[in-house]
């Protein structure tokens, strides 16, 4: 059976005339490994802190309904020996690539999605830094092949640039943000602190956030880094818009796409993609559908509620004695008398007084956008996990009813290493389901599978790829 699905993919590959780049698989830390390296990093003392604060503070949870914790997965890795190690070791995973039809791969921790989450803060950062040393050593002479990616705390600026910098001297070129940042209440915080995290205030970085990350959007670009963001479904410090205690499908479902639509919002609201136009911002594991319909929504919300937009509910431009005149002729003397009449007129007269101001009324003066094709442009710059079988990256690709007819750009994310992959060997023929279809042509395939993963990373960073197998078909797209 193994031996057919391989020769399925070596057949697959003959046909195809580009390299393959999976731009989202996992590795699967070894715990005892992991905590040598933190024990390198921040002592004994750490590694015990560290086992403490899981001890204490969960970052999953089996469920819970009286504190209103989520539940999360019962087991999130196969149980194929020979795969796992495939996700454990790394020289194993060189050795299979050509195999499992993917020339190169950009590899995100799992231990990663949890720890930037972790609430104590020098346990956050030792932890960070030990899993980012760790991965640049075990995948160091693997390169060729093999990207890993650097997990960044994002609590505060000055810590996320301290590990991009670091990070940076690791060699490492791929670095990830968690969506957002669970942060107290702060009236619940004084007054109730027991009640972080099941109520919490969910910081994304860009509207309305507590701090100014304009400086850590800069390292990201000074450094040559890519924006990607990865979530994790069942942490107890990243949200989900769903909390059932009992059921972790109900809480996966969706789980990724709202995590990223959040962080996505955040941004575009924030004017963070218009102020750093250089950069690209990669939303992981989260498929493509919330995106179109998150660029449809925007759209329309624009066009009805832009400056000029909001002039047909402005009350201040309402004719009163026309429709107090209108509401006698339709409804009768009865149905509005002097008393409902100055009710009403005061109803408007306060709506006018608490909105009177410009910048209570512009809602997107932040976003930098003017005008309609401000979100094509914007969207330009976002890339969207897809897995295998996502069939949203059809959506994503056919532009004809999106505003301004804009193409998204899905990225090939095989997963490999979590449940949602139970043989790795056929991410490449899931992946190719849509063009056996004929949904999508082969271009859109490569698309898919080749242009936009190399895309999102060489548009921060030109060199991305050099001295890996792909340079020679990626150096083409860079120029």
């Amino acid at each position: 059976m193994d031996s057919e699905k391989i020769r399925k993919v070596r057949a697959l590959r003959a046909r195809l005339d580009h390299p393959v780049i999976d731009g989202d698989g996992h590795l699967i830390e070894s715990a005892p490994l992991f905590n040598e390296y933190l024990r390198k990093v921040g002592g004994t003392e750490m590694v015990q802190r560290y086992h403490r604060e899981l001890a204490e503070h969960p970052t999953g949870s089996r469920g819970n309904r009286d504190s209103g914790d989520m539940r999360g997965a019962w087991w999130g890795v196969g149980n194929n020996a020979y795969d796992l190690a495939t996700v454990m070791a790394p020289r194993l995973l060189h050795q299979r690539l050509e195999e499992i039809g993917i020339d190169f791969a950009i590899m995100y921790p799992t231990l990663g999605l949890a720890l930037p989450t972790i609430f104590d803060t020098d346990v956050r950062r030792a932890v960070c830094r030990a899993l980012n040393t760790m991965n640049a050593e075990i995948c160091g002479q693997f390169r060729d092949r093999i990207a890993p990616a650097a997990a960044i705390p994002m609590h505060t600026p000055e810590e996320a640039i301290a590990e991009l910098e670091y990070s940076a001297r690791l060699g490492l070129k791929a670095a990830m943000i968690p969506p957002g940042v669970a942060r107290p209440i702060p009236a619940l915080e004084k007054d109730a602190p027991a009640a972080f995290p099941y109520a919490a205030y969910f910081d994304n970085y860009g509207l309305d956030s507590v701090y100014d990350y304009d400086p850590v959007w800069r390292k990201f670009a000074e450094l040559g880094f890519a924006i990607t963001s990865h979530g994790g479904v069942g942490l107890r410090y990243l949200p989900l818009g769903r909390r059932s205690p009992s059921n972790y499908m109900f809480n996966h479902i969706g789980g990724h796409a709202y995590q990223q639509g959040e962080l996505c919002r955040s941004l575009v609201f924030g004017g963070v993609p218009t102020r750093f136009p250089e950069l690209a911002f990669g939303f992981l594991e989260c498929g493509a559908g919330w995106a179109v319909d998150l660029l449809h929504s925007l759209e329309e919300h624009w066009e009805k509620r832009n400056l000029e937009g909001l002039k047909n509910y402005d009350p201040a431009m309402l004719d009163r004695k026309r429709l107090h005149q209108l509401l006698i002729e339709y409804g009768g003397a009865d149905f509005v008398n002097a008393e409902r009449a100055g009710g009403m007129s005061r109803a408007y007269d306060e709506g006018i007084a608490r909105h009177d101001r410009l910048a209570d009324r512009d809602e997107w003066a932040e976003s930098g956008v003017r005008d309609e094709a401000d979100f094509a442009r914007i969207f330009d710059s976002f890339f969207f996990g897809c897995e295998a079988d996502d069939p949203s990256v059809f959506r994503a690709l056919d532009a004809r009813a999106n505003p301004k007819r804009t193409r998204l750009k899905p990225v090939f994310s095989s997963d490999i290493g979590h449940w949602d992959v139970p043989d790795i060997k056929t991410v490449l023929l899931e992946s190719h389901k849509l063009v056996d279809k004929g949904l999508l042509t082969d271009e859109d395939y490569r698309d898919f599978v080749f242009t936009y993963p190399a895309r999102l990373h060489l548009k921060a960073n030109p060199k991305f790829f050099a001295g890996t197998v792909v340079e020679g078909a990626t150096s083409r797209l860079a120029a």
